[in-house]
């Protein structure tokens, strides 16, 4: 007999009475096992009957395996119940119930607990507020964008009056120092940085604008809290920089004959050119900022449902996340600690980060589930059997391998398109303050 006991954060408990006769049997099919692992004098392996077995190594020593037994039995009881082994997630936990110590030809309970699918109840998904798209690329961006054409053809001069501009290109010595001390990785001669780029600590390119050619100056600025070096960590520092040389891009002039000799299709006039990267990051914008919009909403619904999230389902989501960073690390063939050096970041931030996204992720997937259901959103035979098409199309390969292949990320797909299109059709649409 089984009895269901509901726990916090969607944990639940089943218990089992053992009887005597199920422990006896327990035992038995343990027996035949652990009497494969051990020699006894006179005897081959295996061979060495039951009562010399327990006078060697006492009935107690096969208890383990017999109770492994039992709660591999109980589980599959569990697993019978085909409405509760639907919810269930992660893995049982077993539990010895004893009123009194464990022994032979006395009943006994035992339970295994485990996590279940959690409730999830939904806050006010439809009519929430959200700022218009912005879809406009202003001058500015065009005019980036087609300097982003022509950076190909720009060179490197040096400047007339060499005075640090933001974006100009510093070639410079520096080192660096904490209470007085050189440290290590703090040293370089001749480093040419792009003013402005943000690549040295935060700070450091600032105080440089303004220097000239062979000057010489002291930066002072603070390590991050977050700095990969732990030791430098939060520490001031002072860099000696000597500057000895300021160059800056010279682009070509854009004319006609130049934008023509780009060959660029159905382009050959610079109002065309600019025509033509203003569509083009309008069709981005458009993208981005349905992300945006549709981030914004779901985020507000996350922040607002109430689900009793059992640990199994967070834990499955930030080890998903640490694999995703430590195979990318074996890619490059360096310690996990070294790549996490490389991102600027302490091991200690980055298991409070992944446990972070872990749990967000954990609760945005069994949000848009319940929205899914609630909505009856889930993707129909012949949505999936076109998704398969297109890619069959595209890929000259089978539709059928293909949605054998990839039923699941189809599935997530489209349902996971038709829960954006929902809560946008049913968004406010404020304009931006």
């Amino acid at each position: 007999m089984m009895n269901i006991e509901k726990l916090e954060h969607s944990r639940r408990k089943a218990i089992f009475d053992v009887t005597a006769e199920e422990f006896e049997k327990a035992l038995d099919q343990a027996f035949e096992k652990e009497n494969q692992k051990v020699t006894i004098k006179g005897f081959r392996a295996g061979k060495a009957p039951r009562s010399i077995y327990e006078k060697n190594y006492g009935v107690e020593s096969l208890y383990d395996e017999a109770l492994n037994v039992i709660l591999n039995a109980k589980a599959q009881e569990i697993y019978k119940d085909e409405t509760l082994a639907k919810e269930i997630v992660g893995t049982f936990e077993p539990n010895l119930e004893l009123s009194e110590k464990l022994e032979r030809g006395k009943p006994f309970q035992v339970s295994l607990s485990f996590d279940v699918y959690p409730e999830v109840n939904l806050p006010q998904y439809k009519g929430l507020e959200v700022t218009e798209a912005v879809l406009t690329a202003s001058d500015e961006e065009v005019e980036g964008a087609v300097r982003q054409v022509m950076k190909k053809d720009a060179t490197m001069q040096p400047k007339e009056n060499p005075v640090i501009e933001s974006m100009d290109y510093a070639t410079f010595d520096f080192v660096g120092s904490v209470d007085g001390v050189e440290f290590p990785g703090g040293k370089a001669d001749n480093y040419e940085l792009q003013i402005g780029s943000g690549q040295f600590i935060p700070g450091f390119e600032d105080q440089m604008i303004g220097m000239k050619a062979e000057e010489s100056k002291d930066i002072h600025v603070t390590f991050p809290q977050n700095y990969g070096e732990k030791s430098l960590a939060g520490k001031e520092a002072v860099f000696k920089v000597t500057v000895h040389e300021v160059k800056q891009e010279v682009f070509p002039e854009l004319t006609d004959e130049y934008v023509a000799g780009l060959k660029l299709k159905d382009i050959a006039t610079v109002e065309q050119l600019k025509e033509s990267k203003k569509k083009e990051l309008e069709s981005h914008k458009a993208e981005s900022e349905k992300d945006r919009q549709i981030d914004a909403i779901i985020n507000q619904i996350l922040d607002n449902a109430v689900v009793d999230m059992p640990k199994s389902l967070e834990d499955e989501r930030v080890q998903m996340i640490r694999s995703q960073y430590e195979n990318q690390a074996k890619m490059y063939n360096i310690p996990f600690e070294t790549f996490l050096q490389m991102m600027n970041i302490t091991k200690e931030k980055f298991e409070e980060d992944t446990l972070t996204q872990g749990k967000r992720q954990a609760l945005f997937n069994v949000v848009v589930s319940k929205i899914i259901e609630v909505e009856n959103l889930t993707p129909t035979k012949e949505e999936l059997d076109a998704r398969a098409q297109e890619d069959a199309d595209r890929q000259k390969k089978s539709k059928e391998n293909l949605l054998r292949e990839n039923l699941s990320r189809y599935y997530s797909d489209i349902a996971y398109r038709k829960v954006v299109d929902l809560l946008l059709a049913n968004a406010k649409f404020v304009p931006a303050k």
